[in-house]
């Protein structure tokens, strides 16, 4: 039962890691080693920071839409119904009445604006600077993951020669140790050499282990920058690094800024904001001004109050006497004569809704003025705080443009010392190879101990590991200094 179960905890996790790497397959959709181009191209469109980013981008592009649309005329239809119980005003005959009744009016009103000191013209150029901002802005968050992708992956391709290296010293020192071995169990050495050189090869193995883990943090960080899940089967491609004495550096650091500033997007946002702010002041002052307006409107009104006159309705009273006479006083008396008497009430009924709000139709237009004279300074801070904001971009396109000329200068500088720390590493190899092989030679011979001979491997190790190191460190910069250049990332 407990194979059993051992069995079925095998194929389960076997099944676990299969679905792991079918998902990193089917999430990038990439089989096969990475090459640098495809994980740029791939992180571009995939990498979560890019993609929040054009999200900034698509709400200022929303917002730039808006302010076009403020400038075509607004359209708003109301409506509302009431019970009133006791005393009101009935709003179609505009009677105070005391009954309880049923009330409600519609409306249909329209705006144009006219005129509101340039305002919504500089809003709308504003916006577009801003938009075309954060396009530049998003190009650069691009531009980052892109320099990011590129330190990542040169660090698994330092990692892999380390590795290459390590394993090479471990198998040179696995050799020395095996034929000091044999000499140990033939007498000819003492055992502190074998010992000697065990600690060594404890040593190489310690910096194969290092190398292995300075490659997986690499590829892990390479993967998370890709935004695919982590998985062991993740490969990239080797290329043929060239030396860095067969690639001579054939530009300064003030060529790669001239070059940067015209075309780098960081730079460009920073101009683009300061003109945008420089359109804000104008949005700010453009409160000054008056605003004109027209206006227009139509509506109706009912009351359940309202009854609908249908006509008269005749009632005859019978026959009235009258008396005539010859004087104002009355004391002659002519004749009497009776006339018939008519009276008429007015007859009402229902007035349906739909009838009233047809006969109470009522329309309105004209045109409205704002001058501003006093609001509490509001008009005058707002301009204050755009001259800040101003202000605040312009420092910032300097910042922008200070800290570019900083970056361009300390690569090439460093550029130049890794190529020439490559040249002294590259002849410290050559030496201490042939000091490192004289050594072998003289062990084996008896002529050193293994202590001298230890040291010696050691500064030849170690300048094996300074030569990757300059090899890789001058190949980030030089590919940096292509970059600002507008030259695409390649090796």
């Amino acid at each position: 039962m407990k194979k059993m179960s051992k069995k079925l905890l095998l194929v389960l996790g076997l099944m676990l890691c299969g679905a792991t790497a079918g998902q990193a397959q089917t999430q990038s959709g990439k089989t096969g080693p990475w090459t640098l181009q495809e994980a740029i191209e791939y992180a571009i469109t995939n990498n979560l920071q890019v993609k929040q980013n054009a999200l900034s981008r698509d709400l200022s592009r929303l917002d730039l839409k808006q302010s076009q649309l403020n400038r075509v005329p607004t359209i708003n239809g109301n409506t509302s119904y009431s019970i009133n119980a006791g005393s009101f005003q009935d709003p179609v005959t505009f009677q105070l009445l005391t009954q309880s009744a049923q009330t409600g009016n519609v409306s249909l009103n329209a705006n144009v604006p006219l005129f509101a000191g340039f305002q919504q013209l500089n809003t709308i150029k504003q916006n577009q600077l801003l938009l075309q901002a954060s396009e530049q802005e998003n190009l650069s968050v691009q531009n980052d993951i892109t320099i990011q992708i590129v330190t990542a992956y040169l660090n698994i391709l330092f990692a892999n020669e380390l590795i290459n290296t390590s394993q090479l010293q471990r198998t040179l020192t696995q050799e020395q140790l095996n034929r000091t071995g044999v000499l140990f169990k033939a007498g000819s050495v003492a055992e502190n050499a074998v010992l000697d050189l065990e600690s060594q090869l404890a040593t190489d193995e310690l910096n194969l282990i290092t190398a292995q883990n300075q490659r997986d943090v690499a590829r892990l960080t390479l993967m998370q920058l890709l935004n695919i899940p982590t998985t062991e089967s993740f490969e990239v491609l080797i290329p043929q690094i060239p030396e860095p004495d067969q690639e001579p550096i054939i530009v300064n650091g003030d060529q790669v800024y001239d070059a940067a500033v015209q075309i780098l997007p960081a730079i460009k946002a920073a101009n683009l904001r300061l003109q945008g702010a420089a359109k804000g002041l104008d949005v700010a002052k453009g409160g000054f001004y008056p605003r004109i307006n027209l206006f227009g409107g139509v509506g109706s009104r009912y009351s359940s109050a309202s009854q609908f006159l249908f006509g008269r309705e005749e009632t005859f009273n019978g026959y009235l006497q009258q008396s005539y006479f010859e004087d104002v006083a009355g004391s002659n008396l002519i004749r009497t004569v009776f006339v018939p008497s008519t009276s008429y009430l007015p007859v009402y009924g229902d007035y349906p809704l739909f009838d009233q709000l047809k006969d109470n139709i009522n329309r309105q237009a004209g045109i409205s003025i704002q001058i501003p004279i006093f609001n509490g300074f509001q008009v005058r801070n707002n301009v204050e705080r755009a001259k800040l904001s101003q202000e605040n971009a312009r420092v910032a396109a300097d910042i922008a443009r200070n800290n570019l000329r900083q970056t361009i200068e300390q690569a090439y500088l460093d550029a130049v010392a890794s190529q020439r720390r490559y040249a002294a590493a590259k002849q410290q190899v050559l030496a201490s190879e042939k000091n490192f092989r004289n050594a072998e030679l003289r062990l084996n011979s008896g002529v050193i101990n293994t202590v001298d001979f230890n040291v010696i491997a050691n500064t030849y190790r170690s300048a094996q590991s300074s030569l990757i190191q300059a090899k890789y460190e001058y190949t980030f910069k030089v590919k940096i200094l292509d970059f600002y250049q507008g030259k695409p990332l390649t090796l």
